[in-house]
């Protein structure tokens, strides 16, 4: 006599029950994306229009009589695989406005993937864009792909900062593997001005303890500048000396001014940038948002 297989609704076969057991949980990712825009209102600059959705969040504060001051929020707390993160900014003609964040990025430990960060800049005839967001923290394991664009019209200026710094080394923290990719791609009235792309993987460290590649730097930076008085802007960072731990060089190509920072430490990167951005602002200073 043959005995049915019964099977209980809701019940696990065995086999079930294993491939449940040893399968890799899916992980909540973060989503973020603002969309801004800044306008000429009467003879001072203000915000045109904002979105805001998932994690990135905006604030605006007052700041006295200076151009508008964007700072960007990831209520996430920092980037892992997964994880998507997008800013769209536009100045409209002859608007003023910097671009910030509240605090440092973090890129924690991936599992697989990567954390991926996409900035579109849109600047109009006349207009200043001033892109200068606090440093990103690659913590060991941590894997990032970032691409920023930007589009210039007519005689728009555009001042542009990324800066990298790897781990806490004041925590005894080491950056042994991981992954990076920080791209720009530059254009005016549509045509292509400059592209570069940094790429690190594997062991970072190592490589950057290479005299050719880093010289042992934890900390390192890309400045540019976009403008008519391009040369001007360059003539003035050769004149600027941050200091004997710093390596630093810039290049004038063709409209764009391209610079390098290599630090032993964030805290010597943010020391040789601050002259360096103050120069290129006008004397307007730092952001504020970085002073707290």
């Amino acid at each position: 006599m043959q005995q049915a297989a019964i099977k209980i609704a809701g019940e696990q076969a065995p086999e079930e029950r294993d491939t449940a057991a040893t399968a890799v949980p899916a992980l909540q990712r973060a989503f973020g994306e603002a969309r801004i825009s800044f306008k000429k209102r009467g003879e001072r600059s203000a915000l045109g229009e904002l979105y805001q959705a998932g994690c990135c969040k905006v604030r605006l504060p007052r700041i006295g009589n200076a151009g508008p001051e964007a700072v960007l929020i990831n209520t996430s707390g920092g980037l892992t695989d997964g994880d998507r993160y997008s800013v769209d900014a536009s100045w409209q003609t002859s608007s003023h406005a910097t671009i910030t964040t509240q605090a440092c990025e973090r890129i924690y430990r991936a599992r697989q993937g990567n954390a991926e960060v996409v900035n579109t800049l849109r600047v109009a005839d006349q207009a200043i864009a001033h892109w200068l967001p606090q440093e990103t923290i690659l913590f060991d394991g941590g894997r990032l792909t970032r691409q920023a664009t930007v589009h210039l019209q007519g005689s728009a200026r555009f001042l542009g900062l990324e800066a990298f710094i790897l781990g806490r080394p004041a925590m005894g923290e080491r950056v042994r593997s991981g992954r990076f990719s920080d791209s720009w791609r530059i254009e005016r009235d549509g045509e292509l001005l400059f592209i570069d792309r940094i790429s690190l993987c594997g062991d970072i460290e190592a490589k950057l303890d290479r005299p050719g590649c880093g010289n042992g730097a934890r900390a390192f930076a890309t400045l540019l500048y976009a403008g008519p008085d391009s040369e001007a802007k360059c003539a003035l960072l050769r004149d600027i000396h941050p200091g004997s731990s710093i390596t630093f060089g810039c290049t004038d190509l063709d409209g764009v001014v391209l610079a390098r920072f290599l630090a032993p430490d964030g805290q010597s990167l943010r020391s040789a940038l601050r002259p360096v951005l103050e120069k290129l602002r006008g004397g307007e200073g730092l952001p504020r948002v970085w002073m707290t």
